[in-house]
This record gives structure tokens, sequence and C-alpha cells, in this order.
């Protein structure tokens, strides 16, 4: 009799396993396999492969969406456009409301992300992206966690510092990646994690320092760009500097001239200066006036794109790109904030800087946009042809460039072009700005609350109020947004915009019930604020400050990347009225005790609404 041996469910469970190895490798190695994207789906959705990020998204909101909230939004603007600002202030409470409980909710998400033992979050909500790493999580998700934790959650404020505290005993000076499996850091190269580092002190950590000052962030900060400056190994011929990257060179400008304002630290000056001599009298000449991704500072020619940073770059193993979009477009501000230190402070070097700066300002304007008047992402430096069609969602980060020159210079040189690119992009509704990515509208709208401090463009508010529903619909009901962590960019916007809407007044402590909102009266400088309750709630409600002064001991505000625009400030040794509405009652504060901020009770014995007008003695 003929025995039949029986195959054990583990040597079948190890076929398929093999089998699906095999076919990942093909997958992930052979592009002009026939079936690729549906294996790699089917094998994807078995757990074979990672998932494709982001994790999950949500389609962008029809432009003709009628909704209770843009409703709302028109009910805003007729007020403001009859000086109805007591009603205005109601309607931005309720607005206001709605981006911090957002904001609070994707915090609480990612609470549940922390890894356990380590306290830093991961790349992604997949565990096949489990690791921490400087360039995107460090920069885009955990400031803006932290900065929401201060806000919105004191009591999970501590676990987020332990956070900033578990990275650094991880990485030492120099940001750098650690894998969450195992506890342990990834071995990257000397370049790699100088690049990681500019990302991680100016996106994430400067964007903490510009909101609360000085603490343990602006330290780490400070070491940071320290031990970047020790490291700095690409000689041109105003010396060694950090990159031959004009994103992290762009980024390291910001940085360094704002530390420079902070602490006097020649050190910072002398390494802003050496960048911009590089970029000023070596890469704008031999490049057509314009700068390159990468440049090789010996042959005075543009490099290939890195693939270690830009894996899917549109011009990889090409010599000729220029990105305008958010990375390389880093050096156009990064330059002009230089530039306003030296004229500033009368320092010679704005003379040498002014004449080849404003020539490369004037040459970007007329490189890589559309008839309206806004950019496209990347342009090919010989050709001046855009890669693609698509749109640079940071177009404001280019124009915060031009504001900031037009202030040290005391001219409005550039005011009709920032103007006309922010009316055009208050054109665009429901658009693909990075694909169906929230974070494409994270920085567009981003990019028009930096200038409507300095241009109080109706339909651009307008715009604003609209298309943050656009972002605010990309949300899920657990909080998450799309599970990775350009979450943190969702985040940063929504608290950016709720701040718009309060004039940047605070409640302190903040409770998800209680809703504040403002509304200025530019003309006779009054601010209007509206403070309800549902519930009981007993705090403080606190005013901004001259932050760029108090702060970075700047002498006047200018746009600044990763700062958080001041709307409504108090100066401390001034004098206000503070007039409730209801009752008619007046008191005097110094803008220090508004600062500190107004003792409020609501609720119980006292009514569950206030509403008061502030206005300088």
């Amino acid at each position: 009799m003929k025995r039949h041996s029986k195959i054990s469910p583990v040597a079948i469970l190890g076929v398929i396993c093999l089998v699906a190895f095999v076919l990942g490798i093909v997958v992930m190695t052979v592009p002009t396999f026939k079936f690729q994207d549906r294996v790699r789906g089917r094998l994807q959705q078995a757990g074979f492969l990672p998932p494709s990020l982001p994790l999950y998204q949500k389609p962008i909101a029809p432009p003709d969406r009628v909704t209770a909230r843009r409703l709302m939004v028109a009910s805003l603007h007729d007020a403001l456009a009859r000086g109805d600002y007591e009603q205005a202030a109601m309607l931005n409470a309720v607005l206001s409301q709605e981006a911090f409980q957002r904001a609070h909710r994707a915090l609480k998400a990612w609470e549940t992300a922390r890894d356990p033992e380590t306290g830093l979050i991961p790349h992604a909500t997949s565990p096949f992206y489990n690791a921490w790493d400087s360039e995107d999580v460090a920069a885009d998700n955990f400031p803006h966690l932290l900065i929401a934790s201060i806000y919105l959650d004191s009591d999970g404020q501590s676990a987020w510092l332990d956070t900033l505290a578990s990275e650094r005993a991880f990485c030492g000076d120099l940001a750098c990646r650690v894998d969450l499996d195992t506890d342990t850091i990834v071995e990257q190269d000397l370049d790699v994690r100088i690049f990681g580092t500019s990302e991680y002190v100016k996106d994430g950590l400067l964007a903490v320092a510009e909101r609360f000052g000085p603490g343990p962030w602006f330290d780490r900060m400070s070491e940071g760009v320290d031990a970047i400056l020790d490291a700095a190994y690409v000689e041109t011929q105003a010396g060694p500097i950090p990159s031959n990257g004009t994103e992290a060179n762009g980024e390291l400008l910001q940085v360094l001239s704002r530390l420079y304002w902070a602490t006097g630290d020649e050190r910072y000056l002398q390494m802003a200066e050496r960048i911009a001599e590089a970029y000023l009298f070596e890469v704008f000449p031999n490049n057509q006036g314009l700068p390159a991704d990468y440049w090789d500072f010996q042959a005075q020619c543009p490099l290939r794109e890195d693939e270690r940073f830009r894996p899917d770059a549109e011009s990889v193993a090409q010599t000729e790109p220029f990105r305008l979009v958010d990375h390389g477009g880093e050096i156009i501000p990064g330059l002009t904030e230089l530039y306003f230190v030296e004229r500033a402070q009368n320092r010679p070097r704005a003379d040498r800087y002014r004449g080849p700066l404003r020539q490369f300002l004037d040459r970007i304007i007329v490189t890589g946009r559309t008839d309206e008047g806004l950019w496209y992402n990347s342009v090919n430096v010989e050709t001046l042809v855009p890669f693609d069609d698509n749109l640079a969602d940071t177009w404001g980060y280019i124009l915060n460039g031009y504001q900031t020159f037009d202030l040290a210079e005391g001219t409005d040189r550039y005011a009709a072009e920032i103007e006309r690119a922010m009316r055009a992009a208050a054109t665009k509704r429901s658009i693909n700005w990075e694909g169906n990515l929230q974070d494409g509208y994270a920085d567009a709208i981003e990019s028009m609350l930096y200038l409507l401090p300095w241009f109080d463009i109706s339909e651009c508010r307008q715009w604003v109020d609209d298309e943050i529903e656009v972002l605010f619909l990309k949300q899920r009901d657990d909080g998450f947004v799309e599970g990775w962590y350009l979450d943190g960019n969702f985040v940063r916007t929504a608290l950016m915009y709720a701040q718009y809407k309060t004039q940047g007044v605070m409640l302190d402590p903040w409770q998800e019930d209680v809703r504040v909102g403002a509304a200025l009266d530019r003309a006779d400088g009054v601010l209007y604020v509206h403070l309800a309750a549902e519930g009981n709630w007993q705090g403080r409600l606190r005013f901004d400050t001259p932050r760029h002064r108090t702060f970075w001991r700047m002498p006047t505000e200018y746009p600044r990347l990763n700062g958080s625009p001041e709307w409504y400030v108090v100066e401390p040794e001034a004098m206000y009225r503070v007039t409730n509405l209801d009752t008619g009652d007046v008191w005097t504060h110094s803008g220090q005790e508004l600062a500190e901020g107004l003792p409020v009770t609501l609720g119980g014995a006292h009514p569950h609404l206030l509403r008061f007008m502030v206005s300088q003695k």
C-alpha cells in the first residue's frame, strides 16, 4: 500500500512566503514587470510589502460644495464688509474652536503612536515604517505636536518634552535616524546627518522657538546648528560651508540669521555670510543667475540630483534642475533674511550683497511663473521650461523673501508682484496643489497666512476661510489625517489659522467647549473679543506680544518661514482700555498684564458669555 506523505502547514506557509518574497523582489526591482501594480497591491494587502504612503487619503472636497461652514464664512465676510466687528468676532470664535479641536484630535491620535520604550514617533503608523528620522518626523510632525500640546493639552506636554530629550539622548548633537523596532541608531553619512539636522532645526525646532522663545527646544536648536558649523566640509572661495545642497544651505541661512539676532554670536553671522558669498558670487554667476539643487564648488557647475534625498526626483540624472517649490526655494528667504540683518545693523556687506541679491530676485520674478503670477514646482535652468504643470504650493515662502527685502530697503519694489500672486492663489478652489495630499493645502494656506498681515486683501482673507475647509475635510474620524509624518503640517496650519481667528488671543488652559474669537477694526485700532463656554471655565485670556522683539531682539517684524504671524500684539509698557460690551464696565490694564492673561470665570454664578473690546490708551 502506498503511503501519502503529509505536507505540514508550516511547510506550506514557508513556500507561500518564499513565493511572496520572490514576487516582492521582482515587483520592487523590475519596473517593466507586466502586472507590477496589480501584484504589488495584492502583496501589500497581504502584508508582504510595505503599504504605499500616505496610508490613506480622503478626496479633495469639490469647489461647489454646500456646507453650513460655507454659509458661516459668507456671514463673517458680510459682517466685516459692513463693519460689524462684534458679529465677526462671534463667528471667528466658532471657526477658531473648530481649528483648535481638529489640531487637538490629531495630537491625541498621534499620542497612541508614540513608541512606549523611547517616546519617539514613527514615520508612519504602519509597522513597516517604524523609524524616527530627522528630515521628516523630527522636522514636520513632532514639533507641531509639541506646540499643540503646549497650547491645548498641558497635562500631556511633559510627554512630548520627554520625546525631545529622548531624541537628544539617542542622537547626540547632530540629528539621526532611529530604528524603533530595535531602538538603535541607523548609520548615516555625515552629509545626510547635516541635511537632516538642517531640516530638524529649521522646520522643527525653530517653529517651537518662534512661538515660545527660550526653552529646551531653543537649546537643542542651538546645539544642532553648532554641530553643523563644526562639521562644515564643502570648500568654497569664502571658506567651508555645511552642504552643496541649496535646500540645506537655504534653511541654515534662515536659522543662522535668527540665532544671530537672539544671541549676538558672531559665529552664526559669519557662517551665514559665507553661504551667501558662495551663492551670490559663485553659484549664480555660473548658473544663469539661478541656484542649482546641488552644486560642485570645485568645478563650478551643477551636480546631479542626490537620490538619497529625493529618490523620486523629476530630474534625477539631469544636471540643470532648480526647484522653486518648498526645498529649493529656501534659498530665497534665506538670503533676504541675512540681508535684513546686514541692512538693519548697517553692516558693510549690505552694500556688497544688495546688487547681486536684487538681480537674483528680479530673475526669480520672471522665472517659472504662470501668467497669473504663481510659480511652477521646478524648471530646467538651461531652458527655463517647467518640468511639469504642477503649481508650487509654497508660493508664499518665495514671496516672504520679497517682502523681507522690501522691508529691509524701506521700499515697495515688489509689492505689486506679491499682491498679484496672492490674488492668483485666491482664485484656486479645490485644486491639486500637491496631488491629493493634504500637505499641499496646508502649505498653500500657510503661504497666504504669512502675507495677510502685510497685505490685507479681502478676497484673500475669504479664500483662507473657505479653502481651509478642504484641508479640514481630509481629517479622519480617529484624528489621524493621512497616517504619516505630514500630519504634522495639518496641525501646524490648523493652529496658525486658529490664531488668525483669535488675533493671537489664547485660552489658558484651553478647553474644548470654550471658544474665543476676535476681529480687529484696523481703522480705529480696536480689537473686539468674543468668549463663550458651553460649561464652566476658569482661566486666563492671554494676549500676544511683539515676539520679534521680545524673543528675537529684532528691530521690526518681517514675514518668516516657520514663524507665527503677529496679528494683534500688546506692548508690555503700554496701557490698554478693556470695555465690557454688555455692561459698559471699563478696566485699565498694562500690556504686560494682558500678556500674562486676564483672569476670567465663565459659568456658575457668572455669565457663559463675555464680549469686550480692547484699545490702547
